[in-house]
């Protein structure tokens, strides 16, 4: 055949043609693996991101705890001569409020409980607050069953009396309500 007929190129397109879409073919499965690779990755990302802004929200309270214990102890022991340092302490306790200020929009998504707070304040642990409302939750669920259980005890007395003054009525009640429970 000769390569400048008509028909020769036209073999030649289609063939290029086809490894055109044989390419474009695997092009495709290559990204959509590879999205699927990224989207876990992209996941693990955002995770060990939100662990790093909490690692350093800690970092900057625990900087600030420790200034303000400083603070507090050259103040407690206030000579003229630490004038400075308590000054360089006082600003950079300033600035750490401001750091923190600036970081509060990263855990805008974070809710903490106001109740949580007088637990804080007092010097308890976060965990004894979980602990007592998991025991509120338990108190309360078990007085909801009860009287959940005295309401049932009552709707079979009510029906049990009820079928001895009008048992048609009752029986016809019955049928209609084939998921009555009268234990």
């Amino acid at each position: 055949m000769d390569p400048s007929s008509p028909m020769f190129q036209h073999m030649v397109q289609q063939q290029q043609q086809s490894q055109q879409r044989m390419m474009e073919l695997h092009e495709r499965n290559d990204r959509e693996k590879l999205a699927r690779k990224t989207e876990k990755e992209r996941e693990e990302e955002r995770r060990k991101q939100e662990d790093d802004k909490i690692l350093q929200l800690e970092k900057k309270l625990e900087e600030f705890q420790e200034n303000a214990r400083f603070i507090g102890d050259l103040a407690s022991n206030f000579q003229t001569k630490y004038q400075d340092a308590l000054n360089g302490r006082i600003y950079t306790l300033v600035r750490g409020l401001q750091d923190l200020d600036r970081m509060k929009g990263t855990f805008s998504d974070k809710k903490v409980p106001l109740d949580l707070l007088p637990y804080l304040d007092d010097g308890k642990n976060p965990c004894l607050y979980s602990k007592h409302c998991m025991e509120k939750t338990l108190e309360k669920n078990k007085a909801v069953n009860g009287k959940i259980e005295i309401y049932k005890k009552f709707r079979a007395h009510l029906m049990k009396e009820f079928s001895e003054e009008m048992p048609d009525l009752v029986m016809y009640y019955r049928s209609i309500r084939e998921d009555l429970d009268l234990s």
